[in-house]
Formats: C-alpha cells, sequence, structure tokens
C-alpha cells in the first residue's frame, strides 16, 4: 500500500494490526480509560498496578454504557504513551542510552474503551477499587484513574517483535523512515501491547509502536 494513501476501512480495522513494514493510517478519535505514572515500568509497582486497575475497572464502566458493535466485542489490549522529562532525552531517536536509565520517563496506560465512560460512574470506580485496594502503590493507581479522548489522527505504526530492550532499534527505523518520507512527528510515542508481557518469554513479545505525524505546513 502506498505510504502517501492512509488506510480507510472500519474505524478499528487495521489499528490492532502491524508488520515489520512501517503504515500509515488514519486513526479516529478514540476513547480511554487511564493511569499516569513515572519511573523504569520494569522497577515501578506502580506500573503492575496501573495495569491490575485498568483491567479490573473496564467491566465496571462496561455494563452501564452503550452496547459495543460486533466489531468492538472483547477486551482491547493495554496501551500506553511514553515520553522523558529530561531534555537530553530523546525517546524517537532510538538511542538504546535512553533505555540505560528510566527514572525520568513518565507514561500514561491505556485501555481503550468504546465509550467515554459516565463521569459520575467512573468517580464511583475510582472510589470503589481505592477503598479495596491493599497495597499503597495499587491505592495510587486506583485515585489516578482517569479517562481520556486521544485524537491522534494521521499515524505511521510498525510492529516490533521480541524484547522491550531490543525496541530502540526499531524506534530509530521507524523515525528514519518519517525523515524518508517528509513526516514530522506530531505527538507522544505510543505503544500497543498485543502480547502482554507477563504471559510470554521476551522473545514472543509483539508490540505496535505508533507515532502521530504531520506533513510540514500542515
Amino acid at each position: 500500500m502506498p505510504l502517501d494513501s492512509p488506510t480507510h476501512h472500519h474505524p478499528y480495522h487495521g489499528l490492532y494490526k502491524a508488520t515489520s513494514v512501517p503504515t500509515l493510517l488514519e486513526v479516529p478519535p478514540l476513547e480511554y480509560l487511564t493511569v499516569d505514572g513515572e519511573g523504569d515500568p520494569q522497577d515501578s509497582k506502580l506500573f503492575a498496578a496501573a495495569i491490575e486497575t485498568l483491567y479490573a475497572a473496564a467491566p465496571v464502566l462496561a455494563s452501564v454504557g452503550p452496547r459495543p458493535d460486533d466489531a468492538d466485542q472483547g477486551l482491547s489490549p493495554l496501551e500506553g504513551l511514553w515520553w522523558s522529562t529530561d531534555p537530553e532525552l530523546n525517546l524517537e531517536s532510538g538511542d538504546p542510552a535512553c533505555w540505560l536509565n528510566r527514572t525520568s520517563w513518565r507514561w500514561t496506560l491505556l485501555l481503550r474503551q468504546s465509550h467515554a465512560p459516565d463521569p459520575a460512574t467512573l468517580a464511583a470506580a475510582r472510589a470503589e477499587l481505592t477503598e479495596a485496594s491493599h497495597t499503597p502503590e495499587s491505592a495510587a493507581a486506583a485515585s489516578a484513574l482517569g479517562a481520556r479522548s486521544l485524537r491522534e489522527g494521521l499515524c505511521v505504526q510498525v510492529l516490533h517483535e521480541g524484547p522491550i530492550e531490543d525496541e530502540p532499534a526499531t524506534v530509530g527505523a521507524l523515525h528514519r523512515h518519517l525523515d524518508r518520507q517528509g513526516l514530522v512527528p506530531a505527538g507522544r510515542h505510543h505503544e500497543i501491547y498485543l502480547v502482554p508481557a507477563h504471559t510470554a518469554s521476551p522473545s514472543r513479545l509483539r508490540t505496535i509502536l505508533r507515532q502521530p505525524v504531520r506533513r510540514p505546513g500542515r
């Protein structure tokens, strides 16, 4: 498919499919549950608690919302937005040094919903999960439960297969591809975890790397 022709199908068609060849696509506005955090995810109990919070909250909110259509049945994969507060670290560069010290990393974990959650229901779920928490990390994650509409629009995405530590090479290749196509990053580094890290060995992980883009001058 020509890279100057984004896909136009069902709103969710292609969002969770990718290959090693970067693909241009138009991502529609999407609704998410969110939990924000910071630091190295591999050393963070909050990161694990955030995942548990999202998956615990999703069925509660889905039970009181509009019925999803056939193309949106089932639980969506975990997703995440990533950036750094250190001006010397550019996650988009694919520099492996960015992955060596991740204390300055910031992240927003995302779980896609078929509709924007009702604010009152979201607040009730947040309070319920916070009260049921058994650790400081789970309480912090529950209290940070939120919702967000994400409007990324034009994006390029590619599939990374294998350990997270090997991602820099794929990230670097993706952004060199953008340079060749005359595209400019226009949003945060976005990852979609098709195979959850806790369910498979590192060599079997499959992660979509998505980068919102724009054409210069637009």
